[in-house]
């Protein structure tokens, strides 16, 4: 039977001719020590309970602690990295940039180079026309003397021919 703090005020013992009966006292003290007991028990079960619960929620918060700061850890490290690979992407699209200008610059000092020795071979192709024509002239005229030399030549033997036939 469960007792409530109202039932023990209102519990009315029967007299007796010298009081209350102290066996129906007696239960109801018995009954009463039995009820506050298993009250006492409870209690105690409910604060180990509450000192157990509060241990856990102790290290809850504590893990909640431990990954609140990890995490704000990992953002940090994150954003390092982040950072860090903006740099050096930086330095690299730098770099990228100076040797793609010294490129541009070595491909149009070689074409300017090239330029010039088509420039200068032309010269040379040119002046090489002069000279074969020149030599072609001159070994013309050299073939033209010849022809002429031959040509009185023969007209020579002939006349030697002719003034010692005639003789």
């Amino acid at each position: 039977m469960k007792l409530t703090p109202a039932d023990v005020q209102r519990q009315i013992f029967s007299r007796r001719f010298r009081g209350f009966d102290p066996d129906e006292v007696r239960g109801f003290l018995a009954a009463v020590a039995e009820e506050m007991a298993a009250m006492l028990r409870q209690k105690e079960q409910v604060e180990q309970e509450l000192r157990h619960l509060e241990l856990i929620v102790g290290e809850h918060r504590e893990r909640e602690s431990i990954l609140k700061n990890t995490l704000l850890t990992a953002q940090k490290a994150s954003e390092d990295i982040r950072e860090s690979a903006r740099r050096e992407a930086e330095t690299i699209v730098k770099q990228a940039d100076l040797q793609g200008d010294r490129l541009l610059d070595l491909a149009q000092t070689r074409a300017h180079d090239v330029e010039r020795g088509i420039l200068e071979l032309r010269g040379h192709r040119t002046a090489l026309r002069t000279d074969i024509r020149a030599l072609v002239t001159r070994l013309t005229h050299l073939l033209d003397l010849q022809e002429e030399a031959e040509v009185e030549d023969n007209l020579r033997f002939l006349k030697r021919r002719e003034e010692a036939s005639g003789q």
